[in-house]
């Protein structure tokens, strides 16, 4: 059966099914027959061969014989790419005819049942596996007297004891370093030690506030641990943990001292990460020269697309001009050609746009250097999107994209003891996939347990 649901496998995707359409699905994928293999060759030519069939320039140079659906496992690195995108609604490119959602999740059951996610995840040998990884993920320490009582006791191979001391160490002071050497790496905050804003463009900027913004970040990551949320959370929280100058930065008024305290969050763009300076900040330029006010679109996008899709952006096509330094580079990057810039451009940089209320610092504005902010895009799905606001809420119409993203870092990071924002591979994708289908309804505890498990 040549080429198999190969159109579909680069087409938008990624809201999590039902229960009912997920079995439904899943039992189609499992046991495809004639008449939809039939049915989905037809769409080869819709779909895919408009950009991969080596005349037109896809900008991945991937060609369509490739995409041979029999060979799926012989290939795990294209297909888990594929998957990436198909999963992140980014493929086929803005513009393009699209099919619906149920055809795309079920072409992402049928990957998936090829890699072989379908089948059940590896667990550890034993109870002292899973304490030294657990110790070693959430503190950087050996196991503690109570986590080894339950060793001997042989308690840690029941899934529900072994969440209860996940939330037992999430609570304790050691946690810090699961914040510090997992999220601080992973989403590069740990960039923002680094960040030097020219103060030329900020007169108002100290090291304080930099340490401030890092502070908030990292109390309001260990409360939705501490609470045990679904990860997804971590973009739609609608407090953070501010001090008086860290309020005042946002213009947020009636909190005063030093301290940090949890603050409810009186705008709704500020919610989540995407409203957090720390994150805003390592996505804008602080290098000191010309272009050091500006934010850039590309590097927020990018981010976003990373650390919550977990999809690379495409490769970007040779010859390119560069945007001019002495000027906003927003505004530059909406007048670019047609072609080959704005026809790739055009699948992510409105992720980058939304952002363009918050300066470089992370302050709200409505007027960059000149004139009134445009903060109006459309995601690759052709949804239009004006501000944070609108983009946090298509971004929550894939939590499952979001959640694969996180379980694969979770995977690298106790596998290795480290993590960047690109590392993944077909390996983790699977046993991400394997955990997730074991964890219907996925919090911290549940997700760090299977993972160390």
């Amino acid at each position: 059966m040549p080429l198999k649901t190969l159109a579909i496998a680069f087409l938008s995707a990624g809201v999590a099914l039902s229960s009912a359409a997920r079995t439904s699905a899943q039992d189609a994928a499992r046991a495809p027959s004639a008449q939809t293999d039939n049915a989905t060759a037809k769409t080869i030519d819709v779909y895919c061969s408009g950009c991969h069939n080596g005349r037109s320039r896809s900008a991945s140079g991937t060609l369509l014989e490739l995409f041979d659906t029999t060979r799926i496992a012989e290939n795990p690195a294209l297909w888990s790419r594929a998957y990436r995108q198909l999963q992140a609604g980014a493929m086929p490119p803005a513009g393009s005819p699209r099919p619906d959602r149920a055809t795309a999740n079920a072409t992402l059951l049928y990957i998936e049942r090829a890699l072989g996610t379908l089948t059940q995840a590896r667990t550890a040998n034993n109870d002292g596996e899973v304490a030294t990884r657990l110790a070693s993920a959430l503190w950087n320490d050996s196991p503690d007297a109570t986590l080894l009582e339950e060793v001997k006791r042989n308690r840690l191979g029941d899934r529900a004891a072994l969440e209860r001391q996940v939330q037992r160490m999430l609570a304790d002071d050691r946690a810090h370093a699961f914040i510090s050497r997992f999220f601080f790496p992973w989403l590069q905050l740990d960039a923002l030690a680094k960040a030097d804003p020219d103060k030329k463009y900020f007169p108002d900027y100290d090291v304080s506030l930099r340490e401030s913004l890092a502070r908030e970040t990292e109390l309001f990551l260990l409360s939705q641990l501490r609470e045990d949320h679904d990860p997804i959370e971590l973009w739609s929280a609608d407090y953070s943990f501010l001090n008086e100058q860290l309020a005042k930065h946002y213009g947020i008024p009636n909190v005063t001292g030093s301290q940090f305290r949890r603050t409810p969050l009186p705008m709704p763009e500020r919610a989540g990460l995407l409203g957090q300076g720390s994150v805003l900040m390592i996505t804008s330029r602080h290098e000191h020269g010309v272009d050091a006010a500006y934010t850039t679109p590309a590097t927020r996008a990018k981010w976003v697309r990373l650390h919550f899709f977990g999809a690379p952006l495409p490769n970007g096509f040779p010859g390119a001009q560069p945007v001019k330094p002495e000027l906003p580079i927003t505004p530059q990057t909406r007048t670019l050609a047609v072609n080959p810039c704005v026809s790739c451009h055009r699948d992510f940089f409105p992720l980058g746009y939304a952002l363009e209320n918050f300066d470089p610092l992370g302050r709200w504005r409505t007027n960059d250097q000149i004139g009134p902010v445009d903060a109006s895009g459309a995601f690759v799905d052709g949804t239009p999107i004006n501000g944070a606001i609108d983009l946090r809420q298509v971004l929550l119409q894939y939590p499952e994209a979001f959640r694969t993203t996180l379980t694969e870092k979770l995977i690298i990071y106790a596998s290795v003891g480290a993590v960047g924002p690109t590392s993944a591979t077909p390996e983790s994708l699977v046993r991400a996939r394997q955990i997730l289908r074991s964890t219907p309804n996925p919090r911290w505890s549940t997700l760090i347990a299977a993972v160390v498990q």
